[in-house]
Parts: structure tokens; sequence; C-alpha cells
């Protein structure tokens, strides 16, 4: 089953994001990661859904959310919004998800208070209660067959970008997009890094616009 985002990822991943499994999209800051999410968001609301709205880094905009949704405030009533502000509020967050009727599921992101929080003596701590609220969406996603979809931040190490917590970030989900920026202040393209049946490279561009993501271009191998 797919879940449509209502942006150019649906066609890139010829239909939508799985409803069974975790979808992460990463990407440096400004590269449309919680674009996706609201507009994933919006669809959601057109077609009936609630969403559960984890917010770690205070992104959400109200402003874009009244951009792109022209019934505002209906829109607003299909999500629940949690803002968390700390690791320990983040764990707590989703490991209480199972009492949430939803059919969306977002956190955006799942790292950036992880990246706070992580140090030299709580290293294998910290990175085992990632592995373990990555394991609780993979199961809400799986049981439920409901969309999960995450966003993960990116460093640059030996000249190449990396996700944060790489290893972990990788092994859960199902499907992994990258987000990059290119040509024009508002171009970016979406590429697969990985998926169940579709081709890594796979890519689609497409441009920042007031109403969403409108696509530019056509398939390539990136």
């Amino acid at each position: 089953m797919k879940f449509k985002t209502g942006t150019p990822l649906d066609k890139l991943l010829d239909g939508g994001i799985d409803s069974d499994s975790v979808t992460n999209i990463y990407g440096p800051a400004g590269s449309g990661k919680t674009n996706i999410c609201m507009l994933a968001a919006r669809e959601n609301f057109r077609n009936g859904g609630k969403t559960l709205y984890i917010d770690t880094e205070t992104n959400f905009s109200f402003e874009r959310a009244r951009q792109i949704e022209p019934r505002f405030e209906d829109f607003m009533k299909s999500i629940f919004l949690k803002n968390v502000y700390t690791w320990k509020e983040q764990h707590e967050a989703i490991k209480s998800l199972a009492d949430m009727n939803v059919s969306l599921v977002i956190v955006d992101s799942l790292v950036a208070l992880y990246r706070m929080e992580i140090d030299d003596e709580n290293y294998q701590s910290v990175n085992k209660q990632l592995s373990t609220q990555y394991s609780i969406l993979a199961k809400l996603a799986r049981n439920r067959k409901i969309p999960v979809l995450v966003t993960n931040q990116v460093y640059s190490s030996e000249g190449k970008i990396e996700m944060t917590s790489r290893l972990i970030s990788r092994y859960w989900p199902k499907t992994i997009i990258e987000l990059k920026k290119t040509r024009g202040d508002n171009n970016r393209a979406a590429i697969i890094r990985k998926h169940r049946s579709l081709p890594e490279g796979r890519f689609v561009e497409f441009e920042i616009t007031s109403s969403g993501l409108k696509e530019i271009g056509k398939f390539k191998l990136f």
C-alpha cells in the first residue's frame, strides 16, 4: 500500500511512501524536509486522516500551513502537534505512540535532540534509545499499516555527506531519500538511497513554491 504525500516523491516512489514502514528523509538545512512533512500532513487531512506530528526543532510553520492549505483551521484540527524540547521528552513521546489514533506519524527531526544529547560517556545508552525509538516506529507502521515519516540531519565526513547516526538510521527504515540543493535558490533533488523494490540513485528534481513543491526535469540516475 502507498500513501500519497502530495509531493514529487509520489512519482519518484511509484505512488507514494509505503504505508507499513518507516521512510527516512535526510538532507541539509533548507533542503525541503519540513516542507515534505507538512505537505504529507496536508494530503492526509484532505483524505480525512489525522496526523501525529512530533516537532523537535520548532520547524512547523503556521504561516506555511496557511499557504499550502486554504482550509487552515480545519487542517490544524487534523494535526496533533507535539513540540518536544529534550531527548528525554522525545523518547517518552515516541514510547506513548501506541495510544494515538492517527493515520500518519511524522517526526521532524528524529536526531536533532540526539545530536545535542550524545557525548563520549553516554554514547552507548543514547544510541540504544535511538534504536528503541526506531523499533517502536517500525513496529507501529507494520502492525497498524500506517506510514511513518521521519527526517534526519547530515554531517560532513572526509568530504562526504552522511546521515547523523548513519548505521542506525540506515538499518530501520525501508525507504531512505536524500535531499540536495541544486541549481537555483528554490530547486532541490530527491534521490533514492534505499528502497525495497526501486533502484538506488533514481531521483527527481523539484522547486519549492508558495503552494507546495513542483516537479521539474525528469528521472535520471544521480
